[in-house]
């Protein structure tokens, strides 16, 4: 599930992040995602936890149906 916090930020639920890294072929984070992110995470903490694995938050954004 996705939750707008303002106009600039977005709030993504856990659930949301580990499905649509699994639909993008990324499944070796899913157990990174499920014990290291919050039950919510925004933008910028969503960025952060991808750029510590190797994934930059224009992929991740763009590929989770955002604009980078």
């Amino acid at each position: 599930m996705v939750l707008m916090q303002d106009k600039r930020n977005y709030v993504y639920s856990r659930q949301y992040v580990v499905d649509r890294l699994r639909h993008l072929g990324l499944s070796a984070l899913v157990e990174d995602a499920l014990h290291e992110l919050p039950e919510q995470v925004d933008d910028d903490e969503l960025s952060a936890w991808g750029m510590q694995h190797g994934v930059t938050r224009d992929k991740m954004i763009s590929d989770m149906g955002g604009s980078p």
